[in-house]
């Protein structure tokens, strides 16, 4: 598989970026934003998210059914998504519907109506997601441990917002928020596949003119204030769902690649550490893993598990003692080579897939405003030896610095 990558920048800021693969007839195309969650003062709380659901409602050349026939009518699909940090609108097509694929994303985007019945019937749609997420433990303790983690910052708080905010949400404050947040310095578009540079940009040209209006600003993570310890919460459940961790380096730290590979180690499969000696040998967790989340200036890494009441202590001591060991002993050079090639064989196995590899393409830009070839991520990661593993398992896992959040059945407590 061959591919040609290409950028150009825009006279008003606006980035875009291609991959083309020549061997595919395929296009992943995506319009990457840098508005998320934290960037929304309290009051509009959970905007971010709404904003995405509701360009799709109406546009001034297109009905919300029209929206979603676009591309569907020729056998392509839309859709967006909102994190903390960005917002993505995407599509996967065929190569020839391109024009239509960018007017279609652009029109979302630079040309929504608002219509106040849909949003407020869009309202009633994302409480009823809000009340699911509560009703979802893992994803109530994972809300629960970054708000301790980050307290009184918008990255600690949930993207969906809260019931308040989101009823407070008008056509007005909609159009007010996506005028300053949606700046073409702040958006890039990205795709992959069969696609021609010349040509996009061309399309965009013609169809993106939305003029500049700087770039966006977010509040930073006070560093002094998180506080290690422990919270417990109760709901009514079945189980104990628990996340011990703490905050780490940010998304431009030259060791995220050293993380990654350590959380493959200690959560990559069911050969992992913590699947094989908290699960398989002890039998007292049937879902437990470890995670890694990178934000411009601070990052977690935790791990979450579920158990019975009876077992939480153990669970905890047991997880605790696996890390422990990665900061006694050096992991074995045969341990590290193998998780090393499953997850080199992860990475290039998803970008083989074009809307995979826009995804990745898309972060890097966001984030480093370059991308970091195949290759040369590849060589980031073999590079990794014994020794960076352990001196960052010493450097992160000591449990007085973790905080403990833990959801538990109202009986057990």
């Amino acid at each position: 598989m061959t591919s040609l990558r290409k950028q150009t920048t825009l006279s008003n800021g606006l980035t875009i970026v291609t991959e083309t693969v020549d061997t595919v007839r395929s296009v992943a195309l995506g319009i990457w934003v840098r508005a998320g969650s934290r960037y929304e003062p309290e009051p509009l709380a959970g905007i971010s998210h709404f904003l995405e659901h509701t360009v799709f409602k109406g546009t001034k050349n297109r009905s919300t059914f029209e929206i979603a026939s676009s591309l569907e009518s020729v056998g392509g699909h839309l859709n967006a998504f909102t994190t903390k940090e960005y917002t993505c609108y995407h599509a996967r097509f065929l190569s020839e519907y391109l024009e239509e694929a960018v007017d279609v994303l652009s029109d979302l985007l630079l040309h929504p109506t608002f219509p106040s019945a849909e949003i407020e019937r869009e309202k009633s749609v994302v409480l009823d997601e809000l009340r699911d997420s509560k009703d979802v433990p893992e994803e109530l303790a994972f809300d629960t441990f970054e708000q301790f983690l980050y307290p009184d910052n918008s990255i600690g708080k949930p993207i969906l917002g809260n019931e308040t905010s989101i009823n407070g949400f008008t056509p007005e404050a909609l159009t007010a928020y996506l005028d300053k947040n949606y700046s073409p310095e702040n958006t890039i578009i990205v795709a992959a596949g069969f696609v021609d540079h010349e040509a996009l940009v061309k399309l965009i040209e013609e169809r993106y003119d939305r003029p500049g209006s700087g770039a966006n600003d977010f509040e930073a993570i006070e560093a002094s204030s998180y506080v290690p310890g422990k919270e417990i919460r109760t709901k009514d459940i079945q189980q104990s769902h628990l996340i011990t961790g703490l905050p780490i380096f940010s998304v431009f730290d030259e060791r995220r690649y050293d993380i990654a590979v350590l959380n493959s180690i200690l959560s990559g499969g069911m050969s992992s550490r913590l699947f094989q000696n908290i699960r398989e040998a002890h039998g007292v967790a049937y879902q437990i893993f470890s995670f890694v989340n990178l934000y411009r200036d601070t990052g977690s890494f935790g791990v979450y598990l579920a158990t019975d009441p009876t077992k939480r202590d153990l669970a905890v001591e047991l997880t605790l003692t696996e890390l422990e060991k990665m900061v006694k002993d050096p992991v074995s050079a045969a341990e590290l080579e193998m998780v090393k090639a499953q997850y080199k064989s992860g990475i290039v196995m998803g970008d083989e897939s074009m809307e995979r590899r826009m995804m990745r393409l898309g972060r890097q830009q966001i984030y480093y405003g370059e991308n970091i070839g195949l290759d040369k991520f590849l060589k980031k990661i073999e590079a990794i030896d014994v020794e960076r593993i352990q001196v960052l398992a010493r450097e992160l896992f000591n449990p007085d610095k973790f905080f403990t959040s833990i959801l538990e059945p109202a009986n057990a407590v």
